[in-house]
């Protein structure tokens, strides 16, 4: 599974669709899309999914985009991306999701 396909998938779900119509679209196996999802909170009720993925988040560490595990410094302020790039991202499909 490449990169782009990883950002398709989470953008998808943050959409509401399904584990099938994913695989189809990506052309992937729909049980390879349902343990990514899994490994990256985005397992469930798809219309939950996208309410649900910050605190999922917040609570495990991980990036709000691409769902990476961060690092937290022990002073400051708590990270919420892992890169520049992600944060960038994060707000373009924040934007076009609110439209």
């Amino acid at each position: 599974m490449t990169d782009t396909q990883r950002q398709q998938i989470l953008s998808m779900r943050m959409q509401g669709i399904g584990y099938h119509v994913i695989g189809k679209t990506l052309n992937l196996d729909e049980h390879q899309v349902q343990l990514y999802c899994k490994a990256h909170g985005l397992s469930g009720d798809a219309g939950l999914v996208s309410l649900n993925h910050d605190v999922w988040c917040r609570e495990n560490n991980r990036c709000a985009f691409c769902g990476r595990k961060l690092k937290q410094p022990r002073r400051g302020r708590r990270r919420r991306f892992c890169s520049g790039s992600c944060r960038t991202r994060y707000c373009i499909m924040r934007k076009y999701m609110e439209e």
